[in-house]
């Protein structure tokens, strides 16, 4: 007797159905504001390349170990991709930047701008120091999940994967909704001193000058999604979480250190965080749902609890 083949939804998981979603609903309000988005085919074009590429992985995730590897690890590919589409689609639905209130805020409880107070503390060795923090971002989340990835199950690396993307969508939908430049652009005139350094902030500096964006800075994605990767190292792995610990403290200081981002994006950044984590904990708190998020089988629309 033949067996039934999976259908097409039953083989994507939690994270594949997160990006379907984001591509189509980002991809219908482009086509609807598209008198504000120029050369707006070529957005869907790169959403349907997106989720080609997904697909090719999920039928093929069965059949091979790399496939089943890229499977598992593609989010931080496409991470890349959406962060830097955000930052064109900027003024999707507002017409301007909305630092202002930042700003205000900010002025409120600093007598001085936190990126010009850290001014005072310039030099080489300081730069170096939290630049490599900074640079441990791009490291982070593929360490945490690589030593994941190594258990039987694999279940904690499922969650990691999917507690970033969430935080990666919620940092999106506030990048859109209440786009913010930084201070580098709106504070530039007081950042008087210069910063100097070494290799790694040469390295920082050529990342931002060739794959930085002009926005994106409210709430920091790079500090949410650093923040989940220790919070899974602690649970996890907590030797590595206390190892990598000191790494994100610098990271959070050198996302305002070098003017990147106000001292209001780091607690964004962590609020995401949390919040990411607390849906996708509530959501693995349901036996059907955790088996699916954890890198099983998608649950049946009869078997989700109501």
């Amino acid at each position: 007797m033949a067996t039934a083949r999976p259908s097409f939804w039953s083989r994507a998981n939690f994270v594949d159905r997160l990006y379907f979603g984001y591509f189509i609903v980002l991809g219908l309000a482009i086509v609807v504001l598209r008198h504000r988005v120029p050369a707006w085919p070529q957005y869907l074009a790169v959403h349907a390349l997106c989720l080609s590429f997904i697909t090719l992985l999920m039928f093929s995730a069965a059949r091979s170990r790399v496939a089943r590897f890229l499977h598992d690890w593609y989010p931080l590919l496409i991470f890349i991709v959406c962060f830097e589409e955000v930052a064109r689609l900027s003024f999707l639905v507002r017409d301007g930047w909305q630092d202002a209130w930042i700003l205000d805020l900010e002025a409120r409880l600093f007598a001085v701008p936190p990126t010009v107070w850290l001014s005072r503390f310039a030099s080489t060795l300081f730069t170096e120091l939290v630049e490599l923090g900074y640079f441990s971002y791009f490291l982070l989340t593929m360490m945490v999940g690589g030593v994941l990835y190594r258990r039987p199950g694999r279940a904690p690396f499922h969650r990691l994967m999917a507690t970033t993307v969430v935080s990666y969508f919620l940092c999106y939908a506030v990048f859109l909704t209440v786009p913010t430049e930084g201070p580098r652009h709106t504070l530039a005139a007081l950042h008087t001193v210069a910063l100097p350094g070494g290799p790694f902030h040469w390295l920082v500096l050529e990342i931002q000058n060739h794959a930085g964006v002009h926005g994106n800075a409210f709430p920091s994605s790079h500090v949410s999604a650093a923040v989940v990767a220790l919070l899974y190292a602690w649970r996890y792995a907590p030797r590595l979480g206390a190892a990598l610990t000191p790494l994100v403290i610098l990271l959070c200081i050198g996302a305002v250190y070098d003017r990147y981002h106000y001292a209001s994006d780091l607690a964004g950044g962590l609020a995401v965080a949390a919040l990411a984590e607390g849906m996708v904990l509530g959501l693995s708190r349901r036996p059907s749902l955790a088996r699916w998020i954890e890198g099983g089988a998608a649950p049946a629309a009869h078997s989700i609890p109501r």
